[in-house]
C-alpha cells in the first residue's frame, strides 16, 4: 500500500508542476500577444544619435543591442536599450552615429538579461535570444541625412559700377562715343548765335 501511495503522490505531482508549467506559458504568451521574441523596426536616419524601434516583443526581461554586422563582437556595436518582458513599443536606443554610417545595413538583437539585473553582461552571460534555432534579430537600414535647399547666390556683376549723371541733366551721345549734359549744349547754342550776329546777314 505503502509503494502504491508513493506512486500515486509522485504522479500527482508531476500532474501539478505540469499543469503550472502550462499556466505560466499561457500568462507568457497573454502578455505577449501569442507571438513571443519579436523586433519591428523600419530603416531610418542615424545622425540623430538616436534610432526608434516600432515594436519589440520579449518573453522575458532583457536587452536591445544592435551592431552593424552579424558578428555580434564588441567592436560592432553601436549601441542598445533596456527591454521589459512583453510588449515595448517606440522604443528608443541611443547609437554611435560616427559608427552607424548612412546607407549601410544595421542588425537589431534581443538579448536575455540573466546575470546580475540590470547590468548588460555581454558575451558571456547575457546571450542573444535563440526561437527555432535562430538568432532573434532584424536587420534594417540606415539613410543618409535629408538635405536642407537653401537659395542660390545673386552673383554682382563684375567691374566698377556705372556712374549717373548730375540732377537735372540729361545725356545725349556725340560723335566719338562722348556725352555731354543739356546745359552745355545750350551754352554751345548761345555762343553760335553771337558770333552770328556780329558777322551779319551774308
Amino acid at each position: 500500500m505503502s509503494r502504491k501511495r508513493a506512486l500515486v503522490t509522485t504522479v500527482g505531482l508531476a500532474l501539478m508542476i505540469g499543469i503550472a508549467a502550462c499556466v505560466l506559458v499561457s500568462s507568457a504568451n497573454a502578455q505577449t500577444g501569442g507571438a513571443a521574441n519579436q523586433i519591428v523596426i523600419q530603416s531610418q536616419e542615424t545622425s540623430t544619435g538616436q534610432i526608434m524601434v516600432d515594436t519589440v516583443i520579449a518573453a522575458r526581461d532583457g536587452w536591445l543591442v544592435v551592431y552593424t554586422d552579424t558578428r555580434l563582437s564588441w567592436r560592432s556595436m553601436v549601441g542598445w536599450a533596456p527591454v521589459h518582458r512583453g510588449v515595448n513599443t517606440n522604443l528608443t536606443v541611443n547609437i554611435d552615429s560616427e559608427k552607424a554610417e548612412p546607407e549601410t545595413m544595421l542588425w537589431a538583437v534581443l538579448y536575455v538579461d540573466q546575470g546580475a539585473i540590470g547590468q548588460l553582461e555581454l558575451p558571456i552571460i547575457d546571450g542573444p535570444v535563440q526561437e527555432n534555432g535562430k538568432t532573434v534579430m532584424a536587420a534594417f537600414g540606415t539613410q543618409a541625412p535629408s538635405a536642407v535647399a537653401t537659395m542660390p547666390k545673386v552673383q554682382a556683376p563684375a567691374g566698377p559700377p556705372p556712374t549717373l549723371p548730375p540732377a537735372g541733366a540729361s545725356r545725349f551721345p556725340l560723335a566719338g562715343g562722348m556725352l555731354v549734359g543739356l546745359g552745355s549744349i545750350t551754352a554751345i547754342a548761345a555762343v553760335i548765335h553771337v558770333r552770328a550776329k556780329r558777322r551779319g546777314p551774308f
